[in-house]
């Protein structure tokens, strides 16, 4: 080797080594937002004159061949009305970017593929926004081993909970994410507006240290998956539009999101407040009667004056509740109307349990089981959490769903729980050929969407086990799994709201912290639940924002004496009555202890305690929004007291507080 290429080496070596500097060819801003377009393929995403963070674009054909903007050719650029477009050759296949800088700050990235010669393309897998090894010169968060990347559930089966993680390779969080400091709360929020083709994820990079790719094409254990993502082809095939904001406190950037979201898609109408009620499955289960209906019902408008929404009305509905006498039904139904109360049922349109295998579809000689979804292989998709999907792209399927609905409309129900809808979003052999499984629970969600708006009366509809996203067909979501009475279902469900509340007023109207057993539950095997128990399991539910949704035997006099005890408590109800979650004082890997909430003047604040011991638990006022100095009334007895920096309270095991700020002294 001579010298000269000795010298040329180095140079390369110390290029790659030292991260070479890329050149700005041009500079783009609208408001804001800015973006520099730079030499090797990349796009840098500035806010406010400060570099955020740059990144680059690639995709796959599923022929193997891939297109990299870090390695492709780029072919031009284009900019009309704050829109930047820039397209790029490799491997006979063309990648063009489109960024879409908005007036507020966020930056809106999609890709599209194509083949360089005119023809269809296909494809399981697009990256918009392929983020490298940070650089010295953009946020110094990115560059701290402590960064921590919120894990966002993709659905909320089987007891999955939010996480909030350091760079580790291959964790995913689902549809949205934040990189973000826990102490300061400064952070860059990245998340998908378009939920109706691609699962989309956001991962850290498996090969590259602090990096991380925002995708479309996710399928794995995470959304019950066992098949590839499915293929999309076209003469050009769009990604989903993913939204970068950095902020000064991701708690405003989740919030921020989800009004993106919802701009994009509108979420579902619903004309009145947080629904009260009452639901039988974790107080009776399979034990149920319809006496038990009647009676629950009868004992939550007479013994519980101050349970109900704004206008005086509770929901009392059935849960797993099969061969049961229909002209019964509807006699109770109407029985409930006449006393001003409402009522609600459940369906799961979406699967087929062991049991149904040989239910016939309404009007035809075919029995469920044949519509099991299938592999590519002919074999029937195992079972998720105990039943098997059905393939929701099927015009039989349709007729089925279509009944279901109706035949529970028709007894003249105003509420109906949809459970297990994250088995219609599976990856299978479809009958429409040419549906990814989110594109299959797109078209299942719009039908059924379709047939109850064919009730001619306003309908609650209770999302259960479904994804988060799409949410257009629900008034409310479950944020977890099914959750009971005990501390241990309190912790879980305000995991959701640690991470989760933004959801609630944006995606959907309400989010619903599931059943609110106060007693004790027939489903989860754990006994009774203590008094301090309960207390912290109704007062979740108060915060989330909100669904309250009783649950329990009320044959049982401890039952009944529980719940006059807790849910009558009208200074606590008024708060649920708002209809908007508390936020988390701390986010941090554990779920906080700490809540608050600032409506037309008025600041309230929640405190739990988690551990079996007596506590003192404080938070600084302002880090939960209070006023530094205030006085502050405990709810659940009405005494008072002060604080000045930090808001303490004293709590017995399992126990919480919920406190009203009544005013604010100096």
């Amino acid at each position: 080797m001579t010298a000269s290429q000795e010298k040329t080496l180095v140079e390369k070596l110390a290029e790659q080594l030292l991260y070479r500097v890329p050149k700005v060819l041009s500079a783009h801003s609208v408001g804001r937002c800015e973006v520099h377009l730079l030499d090797n393929g990349a796009a840098c995403y500035r806010l406010d004159g400060e570099k955020i963070r740059p990144f680059h674009s690639c995709a796959e054909a599923t022929d193997g061949r891939r297109i990299d903007t870090r390695t492709a050719k780029c072919r031009g650029t284009s900019e009309k009305d704050g829109k930047l477009v820039t397209l790029f050759e490799e491997n006979g296949l063309r990648l063009r970017r489109e960024l879409t800088l908005r007036e507020t700050g966020e930056l809106t990235v999609q890709i599209f593929l194509m083949e360089k010669k005119d023809r269809p393309v296909r494809t399981r897998w697009l990256c918009p926004v392929d983020a490298p090894y940070p650089d010295k010169d953009g946020k110094a968060l990115f560059l701290s081993l402590d960064q921590k990347m919120l894990l966002t559930p993709y659905d909320n089966d089987m007891w999955a909970r939010y996480e909030s993680t350091v760079p580790n390779p291959g964790k995913t969080s689902y549809d949205v994410t934040a990189i973000f400091d826990e102490e300061t709360y400064e952070g860059l929020v990245v998340g998908s507006l378009d939920h109706d083709v691609w699962k989309n994820a956001i991962s850290w990079a498996a090969h590259d240290a602090r990096a991380f790719r925002a995708y479309c094409g996710a399928a794995d254990a995470g959304t019950h998956d066992c098949m590839p993502h499915g293929a999309v082809s076209g003469q050009e095939v769009a990604s989903a539009r993913f939204v970068l904001l950095w902020c000064d406190d991701i708690r405003d950037g989740m919030e921020r999101y989800g009004t993106l979201c919802a701009e994009a898609v509108p979420p579902r109408p619903w004309t009145g407040g947080p629904i009260f009620g009452w639901n039988s499955f974790s107080g009776l289960g399979m034990g149920l009667r319809l006496r038990h209906w009647e009676e629950a019902g009868d004992f939550i408008r007479e013994e519980l004056p101050n349970f109900s929404d704004g206008q005086g009305v509770s929901y009392i509905n059935l849960d797993a509740c099969f061969g049961m006498d229909r002209k019964e039904i509807r006699r109770i139904v109407e029985k409930f109307h006449e006393k001003g109360q409402k009522v609600g049922w459940y369906g799961a349109p979406c699967i087929c349990m062991p049991v149904m295998e040989q239910v016939p579809i309404f009007g035809t000689l075919t029995n469920l089981k044949h519509l099991v979804l299938e592999d590519d292989k002919g074999r029937p998709l195992p079972s998720a959490d105990g039943s098997r999907p059905l393939d929701v792209t099927h015009p039989l399927w349709e007729k089925y769903a279509r009944a279901q609905i109706r035949n529970v409309l028709d007894l003249g129900f105003d509420y109906i729980k949809l459970d297990f809808l994250s088995h219609a979003a599976v990856e299978g052999a479809h009958y429409l050929k040419d549906h990814t499984g989110r594109m299959a629970l797109h078209h299942a969600c719009r039908i059924l969407e379709d047939e109850i708006g064919k009730a001619g009366r306003e309908i609650f509809v209770s999302l259960s086990i479904a994804p988060l996203f799409p949410y257009f067909l629900g008034n409310s979501r479950r944020c977890c799994c099914d959750s009971f009475g005990h501390i241990e279902d309190t912790r879980y469900v305000l995991n959701a709201l640690n991470f989760g509340w933004w959801q609630s007023g944006t995606l959907y109207r309400y989010n619903d912290p599931d059943h609110l057993c106060l007693y004790h539950s027939v489903i989860d095997g754990r006994g009774e639940t203590t008094g301090a128990e309960a207390r912290s399991r109704y007062v979740s539910g108060i915060i989330s924002g909100t669904m309250m949704i009783l649950s329990d035997n009320y044959d049982r006099p401890e039952a009944r004496e529980r719940a006059r005890s807790l849910a009558n408590n009208e200074a606590i109800n008024a708060i649920a009555r708002i209809g908007r979650p508390f936020r988390p004082v701390e986010l941090r890997s554990d779920t906080t202890p700490f809540y608050t909430l600032q409506h037309e003047g008025w600041y309230y604040a929640a405190v739990f305690n988690f551990s079996k011991e007596e506590q003192t638990l404080s938070f600084r006022a302002s880090r939960g929004g209070l006023p530094e100095r205030g006085t502050a009334r405990d709810l659940r007895d009405g005494s008072e007291i002060g604080y000045c920096g930090n808001l303490s309270v004293t709590l017995p095991g399992h126990d919480c507080a919920v406190f009203e700020v009544l005013k604010v002294t100096g």
